[in-house]
């Protein structure tokens, strides 16, 4: 595999940082890196650890992994959002996100949200 410019490295490290910034968990910030940009796991996790390390020298109050708090109307969208992406992830064949997404769909379900029917 070839080496990326340094600019096409700043560009996913800044897109990490908008993930993070919104909330997201490292290893779902990695998952969307390797998928979007076809990075290995490694270069995913190391990416997204030196935007972390940017991101907390910019503001020292930043937490890496908070857990964020779904309120009842983020509920439907997010189960929306959850089959859209089990659609793809199935047309892919990509069985470790899918499972992933059912486990997560479940839950979100469990709290009352739309049908559990796929």
């Amino acid at each position: 595999m070839s080496k990326r410019l340094p600019e096409v490295k700043q560009a996913h490290q800044d897109h990490a940082k908008k993930l993070l910034d919104l909330g997201c968990r490292k290893a779902d910030v990695a998952a969307t890196l390797q998928r979007k940009y076809g990075l290995s796991r490694p270069t995913a996790y190391r990416d997204v650890d030196e935007a972390d390390q940017a991101r907390e020298i910019e503001d020292h109050k930043i937490e890496a992994d908070p857990v964020p708090q779904i309120t009842l109307e983020d509920r439907d969208p997010l189960m929306r959002m959850t089959k859209q992406l089990l659609i793809d992830a199935f047309e892919q064949g990509n069985v470790q996100d899918y499972s992933r997404l059912v486990r997560e769909y479940e839950r979100l379900a469990r709290m009352g949200g739309l049908s559990q029917t796929f």
